[in-house]
């Protein structure tokens, strides 16, 4: 465990974030990014940590995997919540539970409540999250906590926060009043999962089942320390208190020193042995500083009330006025932080919608304006995947006839512009499903959506008949333009390269024919 310190985990955020950057698998990469963010929170850099969840949600969105995408704004949502930014946190967190029911993915939902969960606990929200939880419990998500096929310890962090929100509930901890009445009503229920979860912990404790995460023991001893000042047995609190700090000091995690020394100092506080509580309350505080901001708060909130407890009056004065101004500079602090989260969200989604933007001039022909033959092939993938469905849809190629010749007699900047009102006319005549899209040069592919042979027929027919009545005077005096027009229906069973090679032959059977017509394929007709 003495492995654990904030060099060793630097050191993995950096090997993290280098292993982002070299995968090309997005899955793979939103997974490291979202690793990063989580070590980044560990560490209490806020900004990096919202730097690498903004960048995991970047490449879980490049992903049709709506469960990956679900987990990103998980991410997202706890780094918002370790900065308070509570409207933030719970967007993300409303997200991350739609599209993980949207994606069927039970262990994304379960994930998210336990998260969640936690989240309320580190507002202070104790009943919030342990009726969080049973709700979760009695779910048919539930089920993902004892088989997580992913192997996380799903199961590890419920126990965790369960025992963690029910004590604390119980001890009186972030309990109002409504509140009080449903945990009161589902009281059995409580103490039932409370007894399950506090003997899996100890289980981990014990080593009798290994951690999935090692950095999770201070997690452990955390909860089992409020469930043991909870049932009232001071020896195995004190016990449980000084390994957190000890393991905690092996490790060298300002963060986490700090947190156990304030928990063992809210021990001492409870069992009244106020000299030591000055002693943790006044460390603490000290490690805390001004980067963890309500620890630090409630660290100097008790060591004012250890100075009180021994009637040390002017000292606890003292420590009050000192908790003002460090309230103050805590808050010129938060703002300033948010601000600049607020500057790294913003510039995230500024390069979501560049990168969008771009990924749509990709497909977009620069003339024209309408799709490119990128674009075609994968509206057409998506009517090839349809028509196995049994759903009726048809491809035409349309080919300009004698183009060769406007570019030869009327000059290119003709040429350029019998392109852009082909595709202009054409556009306006087709249904808002169908697509017409520049296959190359001066042949143009028509996806048409839903529509039998006979209905797509009779549509490329208006179509031919729309471009000959095209107006050219203003373009060149005596250009008439006309199109010969190939069909192929879509089967079952047939992919896209034999569709189109049966358009294309039905397109030069209309050539054949003595252009502005339209032809079947053979195998259609």
């Amino acid at each position: 465990m003495s492995a654990v310190t904030a060099h060793a985990l630097r050191e993995e955020l950096e090997a993290l974030a280098r292993a982002a950057l070299d995968t090309d698998d997005l899955a793979e990469r939103t997974t490291y990014l979202r690793d990063a963010a989580y070590l980044a929170m560990d560490l209490g850099d806020a900004p990096q940590a919202m730097t690498h969840a903004l960048a995991c949600l970047d490449a879980a969105r490049r992903t049709a995997d709506l469960a990956l995408q679900a987990r990103a704004h998980m991410t997202i949502a706890l780094v918002m919540g370790d900065v308070h930014d509570d409207v933030g946190a719970a967007t993300h967190f409303r997200e991350a539970e739609g599209l993980a029911r949207s994606a069927r993915d039970a262990r994304g939902v379960a994930a998210t409540n336990v998260n969640a969960a936690h989240y309320d606990q580190e507002r202070g929200h104790f009943a919030s999250s342990v009726l969080r939880l049973l709700t979760l419990r009695r779910s048919p998500y539930a089920a993902a906590l004892e088989h997580d096929e992913q192997g996380k310890g799903l199961d590890q962090v419920f126990h965790v926060n369960f025992v963690r929100g029910a004590a604390s509930a119980l001890l009186g901890l972030g309990v109002d009043a409504e509140l009080r009445a449903s945990l009161d009503a589902r009281r059995d229920e409580v103490h039932a999962q409370l007894q399950e979860s506090a003997a899996a912990l100890r289980r981990l404790h014990r080593l009798e089942v290994p951690l999935t995460n090692s950095r999770w023991l201070t997690d452990v001893l955390e909860s089992l320390l409020i469930h043991a000042r909870l049932t009232g047995d001071a020896p195995l609190a004190r016990q449980l208190a000084d390994e957190w700090v000890q393991l905690a000091g092996d490790w060298n995690v300002t963060a986490q020193l700090g947190r156990a020394l304030l928990g063992r100092a809210e021990l001492r506080a409870q069992l009244g042995e106020w000299p030591e509580v000055r002693v943790d309350a006044a460390r603490a505080a000290e490690l805390f500083g001004d980067d963890h901001p309500s620890r630090a708060l409630s660290a100097r909130q008790l060591l004012a009330r250890a100075f009180a407890a021994q009637g040390e009056w002017r000292a606890a004065f003292e420590v009050q006025q000192a908790l003002s101004a460090q309230a103050e500079r805590i808050y010129r602090a938060f703002m300033q932080q948010s601000a600049r989260l607020r500057i790294i969200e913003r510039q995230a989604i500024e390069a979501e919608v560049r990168a969008a933007a771009f990924a749509e001039a990709a497909l977009r022909d620069p003339l024209t304006g309408i799709p490119n033959r990128a674009g075609a092939l994968r509206r057409l993938d998506q009517l090839v995947r349809a028509a196995r469905r049994g759903r009726p849809c048809a491809v035409a190629l349309l080919d300009i006839d004698h183009f060769k010749s406007v570019n030869d007699r009327f000059g290119h900047a003709a040429g350029d512009e019998v392109l852009r009102r082909v595709a202009a006319t054409v556009t306006r005549s087709i249904r808002e499903v169908d697509q017409l899209a520049r296959y190359g040069g001066e042949e143009f592919l028509l996806l048409l959506d839903g529509l039998t042979l006979p209905e797509a027929r009779r549509a490329c027919r208006r179509v031919g008949q729309l471009i000959t009545e095209i107006d050219w005077e203003d373009v060149a005096p005596g250009l008439r333009v006309t199109a010969s027009i190939g069909l192929a229906a879509l089967r079952p069973g047939l992919d896209r390269e034999v569709i189109l090679r049966e358009a294309d032959a039905a397109m030069y059977a209309a050539k054949a024919a003595g252009r502005n017509t339209v032809r079947l394929s053979v195998t259609s007709g």
